[in-house]
């Protein structure tokens, strides 16, 4: 019996659980192009149970540019690596992976079919994108907070003195001045506010949150603010998701801002598609997940504007601050979740927030 018939029924649970617990999807094919085997993140990413998959042709639920590499490594008999590449899954959702095909052989040399190894680029990503986003919260923060304190007696000190100033001033002009200062240092001071919203929040002042219900709330709002014509909401929910731990003026800060700039981001006719799903392809530290999608079909940001749309005073808007964007990024690390953007000039915007649910 060849090798790769091995793995349809192990008697080796040792393998099995070794099978089953690499990081990487891994497909096996017989000669014939049909499934023997195929491990847990393979059925992860591309969502379907080793039962419906086994026996079956890959065509059923592999996206036709990875059934081509595999078709190319057994016909040519060796290991084909295709790079980054975001093929399109039989249900319409896009992914981003590695591909390489490997053909099998029995001891004799017989061709006996090829092993795909699949590694999902998005997971990885995203637990980069994590780290270094938990890395400058850290970082920021520390600073942030520091100045807001350290201005907070000094900027008080100021107003009161143009107060006096604006009081006792008998000259129109020196008048005029002292009321500048005053407005200039009110609104230090409630940037310094929202400086002040960074402050740790202990982790068991928490409370169980429905996200569903906060963004309800907030799309509620924002659509009775705006003309109907000229704004659209969507909602996607997944009606099965739990409640998160989470302080809930936080996150609808967070959601907010977003839901806001995507308002902002069409000059006509604003649809804003929000949805939320369990994430099932990877964990954060061993503990499941849900993303919240807000994508919008405006004008998109240019990949200069991505790479800057986090620092904090860095805005494109005549009366923009740049802290919204700041401030939620730090909101949701503090959740212990990251944001994500994704965009395409003329093509809209996606943001893509991930926070974990508690076991």
């Amino acid at each position: 019996m060849p090798k790769v018939n091995k793995l349809k029924e192990p008697d080796d649970i040792l393998l099995k659980q070794v099978f089953d617990s690499l990081p990487d999807g891994i497909i096996i094919l017989d000669k014939s192009f049909s499934v023997i085997n195929l491990n847990e993140a393979a059925q992860n990413i591309f969502n379907i149970s080793r039962k419906k998959a086994v026996n079956k042709e890959p065509s059923t639920f592999l996206p036709e540019e990875i059934e081509e590499t595999a078709k190319k490594a057994l016909s040519e008999e060796r290991t084909i690596m295709e790079e980054e590449s975001n093929p399109r899954l039989r249900g319409g959702e896009r992914i981003s992976v590695q591909t390489i095909a490997s053909p099998l052989f029995s001891d004799k040399g017989d061709l006996q079919g090829v092993i795909l190894q699949i590694k999902d680029l998005a997971a990885s990503k995203f637990v980069n994108e994590r780290t270094l986003q938990q890395l400058s919260s850290s970082s920021f923060e520390g600073f942030f907070i520091g100045l807001a304190h350290e201005l907070k007696n000094p900027l008080s000190g100021i107003r009161g003195a143009a107060q006096i100033l604006s009081n006792d001033a008998e000259d129109r002009e020196a008048k005029k001045c002292a009321e500048i200062i005053i407005k200039e240092a009110d609104r230090l001071r409630d940037l310094i506010d929202k400086f002040k919203r960074l402050e740790p929040s202990a982790k068991d002042s928490f409370e169980l949150v429905d996200i569903h219900e906060i963004l309800t709330e907030i799309t509620f709002l924002e659509s009775k603010s705006s003309n109907q014509n000229e704004l659209n909401i969507i909602q996607n929910f997944d009606v099965s998701l739990p409640p998160i731990s989470g302080d809930e003026n936080s996150l609808k800060q967070v959601f907010l801002n977003i839901i806001k700039n995507a308002k902002e981001a069409g000059s006509s006719k604003v649809t804003i598609e929000i949805s939320t799903r369990w994430i099932t392809d990877y964990k954060f530290k061993n503990e499941n997940a849900i993303s919240i999608d807000i994508k919008d079909n405006g004008a998109g940001i240019s990949k200069e504007a991505i790479e800057k749309i986090f620092t904090p005073f860095y805005t494109t808007k005549k009366e923009g601050t740049g802290l919204g964007l700041f401030l939620a990024y730090q909101i949701i690390a503090k959740h212990g979740g990251a944001i994500l953007v994704e965009s395409e000039k003329g093509k809209g915007t996606t943001f893509r927030v991930y926070l974990p649910i508690k076991k």
